[in-house]
């Protein structure tokens, strides 16, 4: 090609993008990565409509969502700005060649075109959430909870429901299961419905009609559905027992026992090092983790224990978002090209990852654990430390199984809860971690544990 043609095919393509971008209608949906002053990476979901008169609504779940108007927008040189009504900062994204829109500031992110459809291919799709209220540093107990609701579609018009509810109280479980195990149209959760024009119908068999708006993201895309503007994603069915109804339970503060003893910290360390791995744990001097995070970010964690240093990186779709690097008591960031000493909030958070899972298990680091106090209450643990003086906190059960960790940096909580244990090289690892702020929950799939694999020093060197 030549060079004096190369301005011209870009004023053309320009020219047509602008043009096609004056015809923006549709809904957008997409996870930006974001990071929080007190407990780190978070992943928040947006979901936005536009529409041809230049206003748009993030509000899918208002019954007026066709109309609702939470702003404008405008194009300029390829480029879409959104104007919030209610004063929020607006965002800008670039408009790509295939229809999607590209975030031109922070950690990029990709807001995907969802389809509006007149059926949907069988699958089971899941939304989770989680809220925290109370705990540590607020002289009230600490309350958690976690929800998660199942979609079923058998692709020939029936749908089904289920879900679950947990409320733990300072660690300990005062709710239970909701719903349990889908079964197709059982009533009230199961009935019939129609597609049309951005939203579904769903009639249960109880007689009940509910009214949603209702995207879609095939597989090749996001593989999800949006309902409401909720985040349902594509996945296998839990094999959990069906309960009819949910269970509760509440047992009185005066019940629960706790204990500084030296001995019983002791005690609860080596049943959880002996269902966990043992001595093996010990023989970890390098471990490198990869991983998924919803929906579509990839994680790599390298960790070396005697010399305390941790990198982390974040791509998507392969390309370099973000590092993060501690070496003992520092650290720096690097993100979009440039590199900034790592917050001190950021490098505790990274220091205090070294104290908790199966690594806080570990001869070398578990001196914490072991003078921790622990408490007990219908029959499970909380094994609660301090690391610098901040609080770190294991959920363990009554069969010594590490259901999960709690930390705090500023006084509000992050709480990691712990699914499907896998083995490598005689040691169990969780492979899927459900993390949350309180405020938003991201899940982190591991799909690969290197146990003292050789790390090349360029591996630490600054991108």
């Amino acid at each position: 090609m030549k060079r004096h043609l190369l301005p011209v095919l870009l004023t053309a393509l320009l020219i047509g993008t602008v043009a096609q971008a004056q015809q923006l209608e549709g809904v957008y949906a997409g996870a930006e990565l974001y990071n929080t002053p007190f407990n780190g990476m978070q992943i928040s979901y947006l979901a936005f409509y536009l529409r041809k008169d230049k206003t748009f609504s993030d509000k899918l779940d208002a019954t007026d969502w066709q109309t609702h108007k939470s702003g404008t927008y405008s194009v300029n040189d390829g480029v879409l700005q959104l104007v919030f009504a209610n004063g929020e900062d607006s965002k800008k994204y670039r408009l790509s060649k295939n229809g999607n829109l590209e975030s031109t500031a922070g950690i990029k992110h990709t807001l995907h075109k969802l389809q509006r459809v007149d059926r949907i291919p069988e699958g089971y799709y899941q939304m989770k959430s989680a809220d925290y209220s109370g705990g540590m540093g607020t002289g009230t107990p600490g309350v958690f909870s976690s929800a998660s609701k199942g979609l079923y579609f058998d692709g020939k018009g029936h749908f089904s429901l289920d879900g679950s509810r947990l409320v733990s109280i300072g660690g300990d479980a005062a709710g239970g299961t909701v719903a349990g195990k889908f079964e197709k149209n059982k009533p009230p959760t199961g009935g019939t419905y129609q597609l049309t024009n951005g939203e579904i119908v769903l009639q249960y068999n109880n007689g009940t009609v509910s009214r949603h708006s209702f995207f879609y993201s095939p597989p090749k895309e996001e593989d999800l559905v949006l309902l409401d503007g909720v985040f349902y994603f594509k996945e296998e069915p839990e094999n959990t027992t069906t309960s009819a109804s949910a269970r509760s339970s509440h047992t009185p503060a005066s019940s629960a026992t706790s204990s500084t003893d030296i001995s019983a910290t002791a005690s609860l360390l080596e049943k959880l090092r002996q269902r966990y791995g043992g001595i093996a744990i010990d023989k970890i001097v390098r471990l490198k983790e990869v991983a998924t995070i919803s929906p579509n970010l990839e994680a790599v964690t390298l960790t070396d224990i005697s010399n305390q240093k941790m990198r982390i990186e974040i791509r998507q779709g392969g390309k370099l978002l973000l590092v993060k690097m501690m070496d003992k008591n520092s650290g720096w960031q690097w993100q979009n090209g440039a590199i900034h000493s790592m917050a001190p909030d950021d490098l505790t958070e990274m220091r205090l990852s070294l104290y908790q899972g199966v690594l806080g298990l570990h001869q070398k680091l578990n001196t914490f654990f072991m003078n921790g106090t622990v408490s007990s209450k219908q029959g499970d643990y909380m094994v609660t430390f301090s690391v610098n003086d901040k609080q770190v906190v294991y959920l363990v059960g009554g069969d010594y199984s590490m259901k999960g960790n709690a930390y705090s940096i500023t006084g509000k909580p992050n709480i990691s809860v712990y699914k499907k244990f896998i083995q490598t090289e005689g040691i169990s690892f969780p492979s899927v971690t459900e993390s949350s702020d309180g405020s938003h929950t991201i899940t982190v799939t591991t799909t690969a544990v290197v146990i003292n694999p050789v790390i090349q020093d360029t591996e630490w060197a600054q991108p």
